[in-house]
This record gives structure tokens, C-alpha cells and sequence, in this order.
């Protein structure tokens, strides 16, 4: 093992220790261990991805090389559909017909919790029965469908966590941290718990997709074992050092 692959195994340790005395304790609030997952995350990603700019491709680069959460690739059927204004008039009539029969959006759903499974798209799944012509709208049309790809969802969430000390979902809190599916929740429903009658807000049913704790934290900790040993770049060369002058001092 040469210096460079020993200093990165080394950090890659660290993460891991680090990780297994934030996860010994019991009082660390939810919304810090998303921070605390994420902030792992941005380091792991610098590691495997050192030359990648782009801080959302870090992300997704280490989800699907370093993971096998079968979810990455999913495409969430609400979020393509805010996107359907950016996608080729004559494939988005037929998105919209398979986004239609969706159960979320007739509200066929009684329950508040929908798992991921029973409403979004696999690719293969969103281009059934699609003919040779309506496949090539597809392909030039993939980079805009892909905005509405789990792994992109994903980044998306970590910036609000990070960024905002908050999550896009709220009362999202008191869902189950352990779910290790990626789940919709009645928004409306959840908002209006143990509200009175006339405190209560009517209105169509909304629904929000939500990423457990615990599911970033399993995906987190697959990432860690799959990279360590793998990593051939030298701490110094990733992390560059802060210059002492980064405060300037008014005269």
C-alpha cells in the first residue's frame, strides 16, 4: 500500500469511528443526524471524486458506484411531473397518461403512508410500450426526465438539510426514522393531526416524498466499506490547506 492509498484509508477509517459514536447516541436530534450524514457524505465525495466539479455528480457518482440502494435509479412519478413543461411536446402526452395512472395522483390512496414501490417509475418501466421514434424522444429527452431520478432527489435533499438546518417536508419528523423504504406521507393528513375540528385545513390531499435517517445512514455506511482501500489520492491534494490570511483584518 503505497503513502497516498495508506492516507486515505486512514481518513476513511476515521469517517467510520466518527460515524459509530454519532450512532452510540441516543440524544443527537434527527435533523442533526441528516446534517451530520450529509457532511459525511461531502467528504467521502471529495475522496472518490476528487476531479468531478460538480458538487450534485459527486453525490450521484458515489451512490451508483459505491451502493447498491435499488432505488437510485427510480423516477419519481410527482416529480416528473413538474417537469413534463420541459420535456418534448410529443412525449409528454405519453409520460403524462402512465403519470396519470398513478394512484397519487386520482387519490386512490386511503392510507397516509404509500411506499415508493407501489407509485414511481423504473426507466424500463416508463418507456413500456413506447414505439422505435417515441424510444429516441426518450433519449434526447433523458436528461430532463433524470431530474426526477432518486439520486438527484437525493442531492436535492442534503442541500436543504446543510444549507437550511431544515427539511423540504414538514412535520416529516414524525414519520419512522427507520423506515429503510423511501416513502410518500399524506401531507395534509400528517398537518392536521390532533388538530381540532375547525383548526383543521381542507383541501386535495398532498403527497411528499421523504428519505429516512436511517436509509441515508445505510447507504452512508455502504459507500464507507465499498471505497475504503480504493481511494489512491493524498489528503493534502483533496483538502487543500486554509491560508491564515482568510480573515482580513480591518485597519
Amino acid at each position: 500500500m503505497n503513502y497516498k492509498t495508506k492516507n486515505s484509508s486512514n481518513s476513511i477509517e476515521n469517517i467510520k469511528n466518527f460515524l459509530s459514536r454519532i450512532n452510540e447516541n441516543r440524544n443527537i436530534p434527527t435533523i442533526c443526524k441528516y446534517v451530520i450524514y450529509f457532511s459525511l457524505f461531502d467528504i467521502l465525495g471529495k475522496y472518490t471524486f476528487p476531479n468531478e466539479e460538480s458538487h450534485c455528480e459527486k453525490y450521484k457518482n458515489l451512490i451508483n458506484h459505491y451502493s447498491s440502494w435499488k432505488y437510485k435509479s427510480y423516477i419519481s412519478s410527482l416529480q416528473l411531473e413538474c417537469k413534463l413543461t420541459h420535456i418534448s411536446k410529443e412525449l409528454r402526452a405519453l409520460i403524462k397518461a402512465k403519470i396519470d395512472n398513478n394512484p397519487l395522483t386520482y387519490n386512490n390512496f386511503r392510507q397516509k403512508i404509500v411506499p415508493a414501490d407501489e407509485v414511481d417509475f423504473t426507466e424500463e418501466k416508463l418507456k413500456e410500450g413506447l414505439s422505435s421514434s417515441q424510444l429516441q424522444l426518450f433519449k434526447k429527452n433523458v436528461n430532463t426526465i433524470n431530474q426526477a431520478r432518486y439520486d438527484n432527489l437525493f442531492y436535492r435533499l442534503r442541500c436543504f438539510v446543510v444549507h437550511e438546518l431544515r427539511l423540504p417536508t414538514p412535520n416529516a419528523l414524525n414519520l419512522d426514522e427507520n423506515s429503510e423504504v423511501p416513502i410518500y406521507f399524506c401531507f395534509t393528513e400528517i398537518l392536521n393531526e390532533g388538530k381540532k375540528v375547525k383548526e383543521i385545513k381542507l383541501g386535495t390531499p398532498e403527497y411528499r416524498l421523504w428519505f429516512s435517517p436511517k436509509l441515508i445512514l445505510l447507504i452512508l455506511e455502504e459507500c464507507i466499506e465499498k471505497t475504503k482501500g480504493k481511494i489512491n489520492y493524498d489528503y493534502n491534494d483533496i483538502f487543500k490547506p486554509t491560508p491564515k490570511y482568510w480573515i482580513k483584518r480591518k485597519i
